[in-house]
């Protein structure tokens, strides 16, 4: 993610969720989180001039929690409608919300799985 560090929002979404379901504390057994994908699939149609790209950002979550891991995929959707607009190197732009969206639903869908 370029020279982003998300370690520390990782964290943060990891304790707010994990609040959530458990009392969270230093003595308690540790979690380990993993980010195992990180994928932006898009698709693109352009019709003379118009044109419509939908990129979806997932990111695979895995937390390592009592000798078991629980995985998750989280995915956050962005569209951009341009008209004789090209975009640069026909890319769109990294969504720093639409990352954290999907991190935030990949740990929930781990938490969510857990006992």
């Amino acid at each position: 993610l370029g020279n982003r560090d998300i370690r520390f929002g990782i964290k943060q979404i990891a304790e707010e969720e994990l609040s959530n379901k458990y009392c969270i504390s230093d003595i308690g057994e540790s979690v380990k989180i993993e980010v195992f994908y990180f994928g932006v699939p898009k698709t693109t149609l352009r019709v003379v001039g118009v044109e419509k790209t939908d990129q979806i950002t997932q990111v695979g979550i895995r937390i390592y929690y009592k000798d078991k891991k629980y995985e998750g995929i989280g995915e956050s959707e962005v569209e951009v409608r341009a008209v004789l607009i090209e975009l640069v190197d026909g890319k769109v732009p990294f969504s720093q919300t639409a990352v954290s969206s999907a991190i935030k639903k990949g740990i929930i869908e781990c938490v969510s799985k857990m006992p």
